[in-house]
């Protein structure tokens, strides 16, 4: 086994418990930190894949910009309103069916019907990997700017309205809420 693929191998476990952590976790802190990391992963993913500016935008954007929203949403909130579930372990979590083998027996289901999709297409794929383009960072931004510059603007404005809207929401007033 190469280093590239055992690197492949422990970055998508690491991605997957901790996105299966962010669901199950009772602590909103927790969670946080678990999204952190699965956007950690998911950056070293495009880095294994050699799409090195997505990568950065990856670590810049979503581990970074969008991370501090979150802290900052956890941080406006009120923490009576949000009270994690006392006294259930790992163990009983995974045994629920609201956190554990519910989401675990669609995720089994899903992965069963991608590998059958995957031996099917298999014989017609390449059997090197295909090398990135050498402008892709040039090609994102053509089309960041050309084609989808307007969902990127309205993606835009329904986040900063959105976050008005969480901190409107959390905003208090005499010790009430308004």
């Amino acid at each position: 086994m190469n280093w590239p693929m055992v690197a492949f191998l422990f970055l998508a476990a690491m991605v997957l418990v901790s996105a299966w952590r962010v669901a199950t976790t009772p602590s909103i802190t927790h969670a946080t930190l678990f999204l952190a990391t699965t956007f950690a992963g998911v950056a070293g993913l495009f880095f294994l894949l050699q799409a090195d500016f997505l990568a950065a935008v990856q670590l810049l954007i979503y581990a970074g910009a969008v991370m501090a929203v979150v802290i900052f949403a956890v941080m406006l909130s009120d923490m009576r309103d949000i009270e994690p579930v006392r006294g259930r372990g790992l163990a009983a979590q995974v045994a629920s069916s609201q956190f554990g083998w519910l989401p675990l027996a669609g995720a089994t289901v899903l992965f069963v019907l991608f590998m059958l999709v995957y031996v099917h297409a298999a014989p017609g794929w390449p059997k090197t990997p295909v090398a990135a383009a050498p402008d892709s960072t040039s090609y994102i931004a053509g089309a960041l700017f050309g084609s989808y510059a307007l969902p990127f603007e309205v993606a835009s404005v329904l986040l900063l309205a959105a976050m008005i809207g969480a901190i409107i929401l959390t905003r208090q007033e005499g010790g009430r809420r308004s």
